[in-house]
């Protein structure tokens, strides 16, 4: 009798600290880059400037993560750039990858929006290396399954960049969310409300859940 009550005792310690393993996801950090930033605007259309919509999107994200119980962390919390001195953009890229590969991090989500000379094209796609770390596709398709399924205005699919430095030198899972293109009038209109900078928000949140489940065990 007292040889099964210790076994009881012991899977009801094992069960109790998976719970709190679960419960305890402030243990897990994730990094948000927004893209650009200060000197390095972006793509500027009609007024809207890439680096500030990418801020504001990030700012979203963290919101939810932090709401969901997660360390968040971004590579820049205001519109500057990562330079010292002097612009230069391999150094502004190369402070990112710094940041992102020294912490304890998850994964990355890069925030970008995209453009284009023809003005039809719109809908949000996500870009990742398929070379450069195991879980990139998986994070990707969550993402862009859930961009999909969330906000309804997408049939866009992930896309294998290995010329993109961000993506060629992060070390840990990382994709770059672009999140529409400025250059259609409608969506520009809809990536500049805060309303629908949280459905994007909550649309990459729920697509990352695939990595962020996995992480927990």
């Amino acid at each position: 009798m007292k040889k099964v009550y210790i076994i009881v005792s012991l899977l009801i310690c094992v069960f109790s600290f998976l719970i709190s393993i679960r419960a305890d996801s402030k243990k897990f950090g994730i990094i948000i880059d927004p893209g650009h930033g200060g000197r390095d605007g972006g793509a500027t259309v009609n007024g809207i400037v890439e680096a500030e919509v990418n801020l504001a999107v990030a700012e979203e994200l963290k919101k939810v993560y932090e709401e969901k119980g997660y360390i968040v962390d971004m590579t820049r919390t205001e519109n500057v750039d990562l330079c010292e001195n002097t612009f230069v953009k391999r150094e502004d890229m190369n402070r990112r990858v710094k940041k992102i590969n020294s912490g304890n991090y998850v994964f990355c989500i890069s925030i970008h929006q995209n453009t284009y000379s023809d003005s039809k094209y719109k809908g949000a796609q996500v870009f990742y290396n398929e070379k450069n770390h195991s879980l990139n596709k998986e994070l990707a398709e969550g993402v862009q399954f859930s961009l999909r399924t969330y906000l309804k205005n997408t049939t866009r699919t992930v896309v294998n960049r290995n010329n993109i430095y961000l993506l060629n030198k992060v070390t840990i899972p990382i994709i770059i969310v672009e999140c529409g293109f400025l250059t259609n009038v409608e969506e520009a209109h809809q990536l500049i409300s805060s309303d629908y900078q949280k459905k994007l928000a909550y649309s990459i949140y729920y697509g990352s859940r695939c990595i962020l489940d996995k992480s927990l065990f």
